[in-house]
């Protein structure tokens, strides 16, 4: 580190292990010949012209008369080969950059390195930021979390309050766990640690979001700031003026990283305009208090111990709603940008922009609901593309129950349709009878907001779910059509080919359909592949309700393949069952086998009550294999299930395979089995039905 440089400031936030670093250096230059080194703590020091009366005492050298300060120190030392290891520069920074810099330069041997939680920002400084101790990722294999520094830290201070102390493998993932949460600094390690003798690790890791008051050193710390996590950010948090606190407190607010302009609406206030904002956040980021992250764009964090520290001065001051209500407001500006970019935009550029908001926008939409009825209906409503294009349907859908009691009629119609959109989008291909309810009221709210394309997309969903009335559903679909302009976004053109496809394929239309898929992989391939790739497996459907198992295979088996390492749960999921349902068609009950049990596995990741759509094709291939009791139970877990989601009316494909399952059973069983179907003893959920039809115990 000082091999080439004579001014070197090793930065980084309290407790990340600064000084010790600089203690393991000051011990390899005393082992060094003919080389004289210091160690100076800055800390009790308040004046910056009182530390070369400190450099001399720890060299044990008298300065020259008649000369003061830091020119009695160029003198004694101009001649002389040391290393001064200035430990905690950071409150005195401006005052001690300028004579040090001189001592450095117009010595012959002199040589600084400081500690500091910012750099002094002068000619000739090299900057080694001090990065905090890596943790173990959260899916990281147990067995490899001990290669971590922060565990290694965690356990050697484990083992120094508790010589019994062992990571195992029944500890070493809450071991893992501690060291994510404390951000891996390592003076939040080393006190944590030494309460597992009292807390044990789980003991410990419960009580984390009581951290201040629980990460204290027991007896009397030769340093107070490295005797408690609290004292540590209270010396930071000291060194800030007035606004900076302020600043770096309203930024405590973000569950996740974020973006500058985001940070600046939301710090920003009566005196501090946007472009302070960002200079200010600049300030917070050279003091290690907010940290830059390597992505691009930039986007910048707090870490998690500092957003607890953050939230204490918020709540002690009163200002902790106002400022979380800042940020609720600064995410919904961000999330109306990303609705309407979402249409336009290409897919891998949005989600690149806008996933890593994710835990944000969770956190506003939770305050909003508690606080702030219309402002929550505005987040859940502008958020819903950001949950389906992140595979996150399901926590969309679970949402529905704390923001549907937000809805009240002084609402503006746009925000009250773009909500029912959103309902309507979460449950597009699982609860048909709410999607259709949802559509109707969006379509209505943005006809009375005179927001045609909002309207347009609006009627699409609902021609897509009125599978049990092809009349209405051909009625959306003519509205939507007479609506429908060229110049339109690519996304909002596909989704309405997609539902014209899905109507005219379910009334049997069938060469209609193709052209209108077909239709939609155009429009789609200019800027969502996802919607692509759902346009493709519509395309599978369609031949297989054509009755041709082999052109269906034939797209379908390389379209799988590329789907297989995609990330594209959701349409791999719904690839799968269809090449499922070609398989069994096309005679090739082994392979078709396989992809059923990989459909099983890849729902219990995703989404277990999407098997379903999967019901009928499984009692298929239990009467394949010439288990009819079983395929009778599965029929009936089918039937249940569709009714359950206001889908009495199967999907072509799918009433294919459930004619097929009939005409069988009604062969081998007789009439008898449909009496004993309506038994509802003999039903199974359909996770069960699934594991039935494959021959696997649940």
């Amino acid at each position: 580190m000082l091999e080439r440089a004579s001014l070197v400031t090793i930065v980084g936030i309290a407790g990340a292990g600064k000084s010790r670093l600089a203690q393991e250096i000051l011990v390899r230059a005393a082992d060094q010949a003919g080389s004289a080194a210091a160690w100076i703590a800055l800390q009790p020091i308040a004046e910056a012209q009182h530390v070369p009366s400190a450099i001399a005492l720890a060299l044990g050298i008298a300065l020259p008369e008649g000369l003061e300060g830091f020119a009695a120190m160029r003198q004694a030392l101009e001649q002389v080969p040391v290393l001064l290891i200035l430990d905690g520069a950071e409150h005195l920074g401006d005052a001690l950059a300028t004579p040090l810099a001189q001592l450095v330069l117009q010595t012959q041997g002199v040589r600084a390195l400081l500690t500091s939680q910012a750099p002094l920002g002068i000619a000739g400084e090299t900057v080694y930021r001090l990065g905090l101790l890596e943790v173990p990722a959260a899916a990281e294999a147990s067995a490899d979390a001990a290669r971590f520094a922060a565990v290694e830290l965690f356990v050697e201070r484990a083992q120094a309050a508790d010589r019994r102390f062992e990571l195992t493998a029944a500890n070493c993932a809450l071991v893992g766990e501690i060291c994510r949460r404390l951000d891996g600094n390592a003076l939040a390690i080393e006190l944590a640690a030494a309460r597992v003798p009292a807390l044990g690790v789980s003991g410990l890791l419960e009580r984390l979001d009581d951290r201040f008051r629980l990460l204290k050193a027991s007896g009397r710390a030769a340093e107070p700031r490295h005797g408690a996590l609290h004292a540590a950010f209270d010396w930071s948090y000291s060194l800030l003026t007035a606004t900076e606190q302020r600043v770096f407190n309203r930024l405590g607010t973000f569950a996740g990283s974020f973006t500058l302009p985001t940070a600046a609406r939301c710090v920003a206030d009566e005196a501090i305009d946007t472009a302070e904002a960002i200079d200010l956040i600049g300030r917070l980021v050279d003091r290690s208090l907010v940290t830059a992250l390597p992505t691009e764009p930039p986007r910048y964090a707090l870490l998690e111990t500092a957003r607890y520290y953050t939230s204490a001065k918020l709540a002690s001051g009163g200002e902790l709603a106002s400022a979380q209500r800042r940020m609720a407001d600064a995410m919904l500006q961000l999330l109306d940008t990303a609705y309407q970019e979402y249409w336009s935009l290409d897919e891998a550029i949005w989600l690149h922009r806008y996933e890593p908001e994710l835990d944000n926008v969770r956190a506003a939409i939770d305050w909003a609901a508690a606080n702030d009825r219309a402002l929550g209906v505005a987040l859940y409503g502008s958020a819903w593309p950001l949950f389906v294009e992140a595979e996150l349907r399901a926590e969309g859908r679970d949402r529905f129950e704390q923001a549907v009691t937000l809805l009240s009629d002084a609402l503006p119609p746009a925000r009250s349709g773009r909500f029912w959109e959103a309902v309507a989008s979460y449950d597009a291909s699982r609860q048909h009878d709410r999607v259709r309810y949802a559509a109707e009221l969006a379509v209505a709210m943005h006809a009375a907001a005179g927001d045609q394309r909002a309207r347009y997309y609006a009627l699409a969903q609902l021609a897509f779910s009125c599978r049990d009335d092809e009349q209405a559903a051909r009625a959306a679909m003519e509205t939507a059509r007479t609506l429908e302009d060229p110049a339109w976004p690519a996304r909002l053109l596909t989704c309405g080919a997609l539902a014209e496809g899905a109507v005219l394929m379910n009334s049997g239309e069938f060469l209609e359909a193709r052209a209108a898929y077909r239709r939609a992989v155009r429009y789609a391939l200019t800027v969502s592949e996802r919607q692509a790739l759902a346009a493709s497996v519509s395309i599978v459907e369609l031949d297989i309700a054509c009755g041709d198992p082999a052109s269906a295979l034939q797209l379908g088996r390389p379209l799988e393949l590329s789907l297989r390492h995609s990330g594209r749960r959701a349409t791999h999921f719904d690839l799968l069952v269809m090449n499922f349902s070609a398989l069994l068609f096309a005679g090739a009950t082994d392979e078709a086998r396989a992809t059923g049990a990989e459909i099983l596995e890849l729902a219990a990741r995703l989404d277990a009550s999407r098997l379903y759509a999967v019901l009928d094709a499984m009692a298929y291939l239990a009467c394949k294999d010439r288990r009819h009791a079983a395929a009778a139970r599965i029929l009936s877990s089918a039937d249940h299930a569709h009714e359950a989601r206001g889908q009495l009316r199967r999907r072509p494909v799918q009433e294919r395979l459930r004619t097929a399952v009939i005409g069988e059973l009604d062969a081998q069983l007789g009439a008898a089995w449909r009496t004993a179907a309506v038994d509802s003893r003999e039903r199974c959920d359909e996770s069960a039905a699934c594991a039935l039809a494959l021959g696997l115990r649940v």
